[in-house]
């Protein structure tokens, strides 16, 4: 959300965001923000979650693209105990529109309990309508402040139409890779002699599952001609032993800066990652591991950008596949042209103040 937060601001307009955990993060974006649940990190949600609903989230692990649809209500009902004190937060502020995280229902119920419009930002190619709020246990949150699922809320899809689940909606809009800022190690604008492989499993699987997969794929990655950089964050990695000679561990480095210095990625599909991947035109190796992970490597498996595979089935060549297939290639960059066709954030900021 941080390109349209700033496109709003760059037009003259308040924007605050109301969050908690890591997403206060978008604070280091420049961004005004009210954490909701002082005290929570999303270290401890994991934890509890884990406690609480340890069947559901273990399942989750391994759905497929369908099996996930169906359990969207039970999903979404994970985060009802963070609804409430949003809602309190939105009630003070008073904003003339709501902008939400489509699977968190304090963005709806804030705005119905104000009278003002609300905006689901989406965040991958998965569809999420207001239909899945109307089934228990997602709707407990509206019951509880008083307020009715609204009939129809509009959307702005960030995945390209030929990404997409289903009907595009109103608006789409072009999708701005955002990953924090950080410092670039200067060996990344070294260009090497052999192509940069990018390997990441994104922020919440180390945490959830560990290291495991990555043991996997470092092994299949020595097998390889090319460079490889493994982007874990802060974890460490030791517990792996030592890392191949090609293969690179780094500390925080944004995604998008990343993949700007490498012909390939592999990782855990993500739809921050994978629509990074698809803006810069960067072939990808999804290893999907729940959530809405199937879906989007299925969704970029069947438009030609990317392979898919069960981590069980990751080796050496098929690693090869992704840095030799021209097909690979050739539909990523179409991904890539369709994206930067399609409007931006700074763009779609009149459309939505017209609500």
């Amino acid at each position: 959300m941080v390109p349209l937060a700033w496109a709003f601001r760059l037009a003259g307009h308040e924007v605050t965001v109301v969050t908690g955990g890591d997403g206060l993060a978008a604070r280091d974006a420049g961004l005004v923000t009210l954490d909701a649940v002082p005290g929570l990190t999303t270290a401890r949600m994991v934890a509890d979650f884990l406690r609480d609903r340890p069947e559901l989230l273990e399942s989750m692990h391994d759905l497929s693209a369908e099996e996930m649809r169906k359990r969207m209500p039970l999903a979404i009902s994970m985060w009802d105990g963070y609804v409430d004190e949003h809602v309190r937060i939105a009630e003070r502020l008073r904003p003339d529109l709501v902008v939400y995280d489509p699977i968190f229902t304090a963005g709806p119920v804030a705005a119905a309990r104000l009278g003002v419009p609300c905006v689901a930002h989406n965040f991958g190619m998965a569809r999420f309508e207001p239909e899945m709020f109307r089934e228990p246990p997602a709707d407990a949150a509206f019951h509880r402040n008083g307020v009715a699922v609204p009939d129809r809320i509009e959307t702005i899809d960030v995945a390209p139409p030929s990404l997409l689940e289903g009907t595009p909606s109103r608006w789409t809009m072009r999708y701005v890779p955002y990953n924090g800022g950080g410092v670039l190690p200067e060996w990344l604008l070294d260009p090497g002699d052999r192509p940069r492989v990018a390997i990441t499993l994104g922020t919440v699987v180390p945490e959830t599952h560990g290291l495991g997969e990555f043991e996997r794929i470092i092994a299949a990655a020595g097998e390889v001609d090319a460079q490889f950089v493994v982007a874990v964050g802060n974890k460490d990695l030791s517990e792996l032993g030592e890392l191949p000679p090609n293969v690179r561990a780094t500390g925080w480095v944004p995604l998008g800066a990343l993949l700007r210095h490498c012909v390939a990625a592999v990782h855990h599909g993500g739809a921050g990652t994978a629509l990074t991947c698809s803006a810069l035109g960067v072939p990808q190796l999804i290893l999907p591991n729940g959530a809405d992970r199937h879906l989007n490597a299925d969704a970029l498996s069947a438009r030609g950008s990317a392979l898919s595979a069960r981590i069980e089935e990751l080796d050496a060549s098929l690693i090869d596949v992704l840095l030799t297939d021209e097909g690979l290639r050739s539909a990523a960059g179409e991904v890539r042209n369709e994206i930067e066709s399609l409007p931006t954030p700074a763009e779609l900021v009149p459309e939505l103040v017209k609500l």
